[in-house]
């Protein structure tokens, strides 16, 4: 196991890794709010990004890298050239703070999700509102397209995940997760189930809102999900301040990692799969092999 402590001037960091694994992408509170660019080996701050009014909350990349948004209780989206660290776009249109964005695959869309419990589609730089999805009535934590990018999920304070039709933004199924809230979201590779996290982690089909599966084990508030290469395991980390890996079809925990010493807000498997790289909510870096 490896640790880098991460400059970080905020009491609770938000932070999402880059594609490729080299790169740690962050936000979070304080008096001046800004997104901070970090090498993962390093610890070197890359770029920053300065704009934000407000505690920032919610951020993605890119597949390419080349640009980053952000969302933040201002509350706008701000989206970033990662070159050149200049904003080029401002989407406004959230009655309260931005909790998700998520990019299309191919980088020229853009859906986020936002405390006043709507989802909206967005063209991307230009900001055009292609599609607003209505129906939560609490903030939305997370929201994901599907691998066809024709659906969307969504999920948040109100404990229920929708399912969306991204062409006429209606609402094809909801369920009732009887979880307090849904922080995480994430499609199995066969399109049809998904998992959520709140208090446990939960297999869902998405065509039936039949539960398959809980995985229990977390004492805190889990915050990310990340499926392996195969689906046969699933990686999670929580304010408990561990990391666990899952075996899918038995639902038993298989190892738990711990070394964090704040709450675990995002944890992803290296490209390779051989390792994991985790961040929690002070700016730690943890780098830890395991068997997958």
């Amino acid at each position: 196991m490896r640790t880098l402590q991460l400059p970080v001037k905020t009491a609770e960091m938000y932070g999402t890794f880059s594609p490729d694994r080299s790169l740690l992408l962050t936000g979070g509170d304080g008096a001046d709010p800004t997104v901070h660019i970090w090498n993962v080996d390093s610890g070197n701050c890359r770029q920053i990004l300065s704009g934000h009014r407000g505690s920032i909350t919610a951020l993605n990349w890119t597949r390419d890298q080349s640009v980053v948004a952000s969302g933040s209780f201002d509350p706008c989206i701000r989206l970033w050239d990662v070159r050149s660290g200049q904003c080029i776009g401002v989407l406004e249109g959230h009655r309260s703070y931005v909790r998700s964005v998520e990019f299309s695959q191919s980088g020229q869309q853009l859906l986020s999700g936002g405390g006043d419990g709507v989802v909206r589609l967005w063209k991307v730089p230009s900001g055009k509102l292609l599609q607003a999805f209505h129906g939560h009535t609490d903030g939305v934590y997370h929201a994901v397209f599907d691998a066809g990018q024709t659906r969307v999920l969504s999920g948040g304070r109100d404990g229920e995940v929708r399912l969306w039709d991204v062409n006429t933004g209606r609402c094809l199924k909801i369920i009732c997760t009887a979880d307090a809230h849904v922080h995480c979201l994430a499609w199995h590779a066969d399109n049809r189930r998904f998992l959520t996290c709140g208090n446990d982690i939960r297999l869902w089909h998405s065509g039936t809102g039949e539960c398959l599966r809980q995985f229990r084990g977390h004492s805190g508030t889990i915050r990310s999900l990340a499926w392996s290469h195969d689906q046969r395991q699933i990686l999670s980390a929580s304010h408990d301040r561990t990391l666990r890996i899952w075996e899918t079809e038995s639902g038993r925990c298989v190892q738990t990692i711990r070394g964090h010493e704040a709450c675990a807000v995002n944890a992803v498997w290296t490209l390779d799969y051989q390792s994991v790289l985790s961040c929690d909510s002070s700016g730690g870096l943890q780098f830890t092999s395991v068997a997958c």
